[in-house]
């Protein structure tokens, strides 16, 4: 087959596998934070600096800006949104696919890694809501430094490593990604050109150290240096891993009678668990939220598809493959995204009573967001409603002639009291 009817028959279906995995979000309203960032996107407009006053917000500015730009095209439309993220998600595959490529020279590892990139449900969050945007941007663009890094285009490289970090601070990671390729390819771990990434860092850890007192994430101890960060990250390394490289492991062994090599099986696991690392510093869960866990999942899947390439039984690579795009297409359409409808409630359903009263001063309790920006922002999707007319009850709001509603968590609908 000619090259490039193969590469054009390849992004086709790496296409369709990503549109057949998060299809089901496209009838999702915004949910939670994406009403904040929505109005922070237009103050950004108004002031380029405007986020460095709500650090870390400061290294989210290539998605905020995103959806500035999203919002000036289609308004406040959540569906142009999602379609958005699930193409990001698809360029994505298809860069780590030529990333695969490169450094394996192997088209059945670079195939099978980047199929099973686009379907495996372990980063769904990154792709299903809007705020998870800035993880598939750092996705983007840590791929176009790593492959830019890999053609010698070191200029490049440092100008993607720089829109990264700005997209995510864990994006550091891609300090620890570059030996690990050089190691990969038996080339020195820092050469003289990896100077060059030390620039786009230099400017990210003054911002850091600039923004520190201010950086509510830290100053709220929402991430902190201590003994719980080794237990999120194994319970984050178990839940990512778990069942599939038990399967294919286990495949191996069946198939060619030997386990894998110790040293590329160590060296892939080793590099998830680097990837993890910029992460696992949080304090209010016991592990990842799965949007975290997007460039992981890249190098996870890339161990997989190596075990898989190495399968002789055409019979079992078939069974793996049916059986990993089955499991994961299931648990998106019908686990995951009943849950995002679900975390969308609240919002969708003041939405729809705003859109059904005309304008007055109502004041809502009970409301599960703890942000109260959250609802008093849903009010610039319905014309004639106005931030002030939203009030919260325990934000100190209060009002003698409005219309008290209550969030009832059962029926998830908001009732007049």
């Amino acid at each position: 087959m000619n090259p490039q009817v193969r590469n054009l028959s390849f992004a086709l279906l790496l296409a369709l596998l990503c549109f057949a995995a998060y299809a089901p979000v496209l009838n999702n309203g915004f949910i939670a934070d994406d009403y904040v960032l929505l109005e922070w996107s237009d103050k950004l407009k108004q002031d380029f600096f405007f986020l460095f006053t709500v650090p870390p917000m400061n290294f989210r500015t290539t998605s905020i800006a995103l959806y500035g730009l999203l919002k000036s095209v289609f308004g406040y439309r959540p569906e142009f949104f999602y379609a958005f993220n699930i193409l990001l998600h698809f360029i994505n595959a298809w860069l780590f696919s030529r990333l695969l490529l490169l450094t394996t020279r192997d088209k059945v590892v670079a195939f099978a890694g980047a199929a099973m990139f686009a379907v495996f449900q372990a980063p769904q969050e990154a792709v299903m809501w809007v705020t998870g945007m800035g993880e598939t941007l750092q996705g983007l663009f840590v791929l176009c430094t790593l492959l830019a890094w890999l053609k010698r285009r070191y200029f490049w490289s440092a100008v993607f490593f720089f829109f990264a970090l700005f997209s995510k601070e864990s994006a550091l990671m891609v300090l620890a990604l570059v030996p690990m390729l050089q190691w990969q390819q038996r080339k020195k771990l820092f050469p003289p050109a990896y100077g060059i990434l030390l620039m786009p860092v230099a400017i990210f850890v003054a911002v850091f150290l600039h923004t520190w007192s201010t950086n509510h994430f830290i100053q709220k101890n929402v991430y902190a240096i201590g003994p719980q960060a080794a237990m999120v990250m194994i319970r984050t390394l178990l839940r990512l891993v778990w069942p599939w490289l038990v399967v294919i492991v286990a495949l191996f062994r069946i198939d060619l009678h030997r386990w894998p090599q110790a040293r590329q099986f160590g060296a892939a696991i080793g590099a998830v668990t680097l990837t993890l690392l910029p992460y696992i510093f949080l304090t209010y869960s016991g592990y990842l939220p799965s949007r975290q866990v997007y460039t992981a999942s890249m190098v996870f899947v890339w161990l997989l598809a190596w075990l898989y390439s190495q399968l002789r039984n055409p019979k079992l690579q078939m069974a793996f493959a049916a059986a990993f795009l089955t499991v994961n297409l299931s648990y998106l359409w019908f686990q995951k995204d009943r849950q995002f409808e679900l975390r969308a409630a609240p919002t969708t359903e003041l939405l729809k009573l705003l859109q059904s009263r005309p304008p007055t001063q109502i004041l809502i309790f009970d409301f599960p967001y703890p942000e109260p920006d959250i609802p008093k922002d849903v009010s610039f999707l319905v014309p004639g409603w106005t931030r002030d007319l939203v009030g919260v009850h325990g934000t100190g709001e209060s009002c003698t002639d409005c219309l008290i509603l209550h969030w009832d968590a059962q029926t998830r609908t908001l009732v007049s009291r």
